[in-house]
């Protein structure tokens, strides 16, 4: 498991990743469980389910790579390779900071929550690099047996076809050579972070769908768990939620 800590204000909250069951935590004013790998009716929590896409690392890494769809993905992989970008870990966290934020403003998306000393001490960093200039990255939660994609950012919006094309490319390399890193780290499962099954009609979470399952993972349910210990905390988010559907 992952246990993260985060202030809001004066409240604590806990978020706990990877769990097979949600349990009590002492001393916070709420608590999140990620990615738990069981359905069960636990006192108090609320459950969301959340479908998502597994890759078995288990398996050897030659099968895996065939699993990947060739036209769509390996082929991408292989260009990438071949016009010379490089991946680098854990290096220039402001930088993909500054791209994310700017990222997240053109999608019309909130602002990211966590700063970059949360990317540091929890995220694993993928850096994609051509020519020296960044452009692009994701970061990655895990433990001893579970890896997870948790945000990617890039520079592929307002820009050429060309280079938008080999950002795209970018992408692709960036999560095999992060499922590379967590076979070789002897973790048995990669999570692509998601994936819409929505009755809504949504022509961007179709083509997000598109890309991950390229990749050859499984549909397999996940849940998320909630729980508020404090009244306070409670309505301070119902407010919030609130304030946030009048906008």
């Amino acid at each position: 498991m992952l246990e993260i800590t985060k202030r809001k204000f004066f409240f604590k909250i806990k978020e706990i990743w990877f769990a097979e069951t949600p349990f009590d935590i002492d001393g916070c004013s709420s608590v999140i469980f990620y990615d738990c790998k069981n359905k069960v009716d636990a006192l108090s929590f609320k459950r969301k389910d959340f479908p998502t896409l597994i890759i078995d690392l288990r398996k050897d890494l030659n099968t895996i790579w065939k699993n990947i769809n060739k036209s769509s993905t390996r082929c991408c992989i292989n260009r990438a390779k071949k016009e010379g970008i490089k991946v680098k870990l854990n290096k220039h966290h402001e930088e993909f900071y500054r791209i994310n934020q700017l990222f997240r403003k053109n999608k019309k998306l909130p602002c990211l929550s966590e700063g970059i000393n949360f990317l540091k001490e929890y995220g694993i960093l993928f850096i994609a690099e051509f020519n020296d200039e960044i452009i692009g990255g994701q970061v990655y939660l895990e433990d001893k047996d579970n890896v997870r994609w948790l945000l990617g950012a890039s520079k592929r919006l307002r820009t050429t076809k060309e280079i938008a094309r080999r950002i795209g490319d970018a992408n692709r390399l960036l999560i095999w050579e992060a499922i590379k890193y967590a076979k070789n780290k002897g973790i048995k499962e990669f999570d692509m972070g998601g994936y819409y099954i929505g009755i809504r009609e949504d022509k961007e979470q179709k083509g997000i769908n598109f890309f991950k399952k390229s990749f050859g993972g499984k549909l397999t349910a996940r849940y998320i768990y909630r729980k508020d210990y404090s009244r306070i905390y409670k309505l301070f988010t119902g407010l919030k939620r609130f304030l946030l559907r009048k906008t």
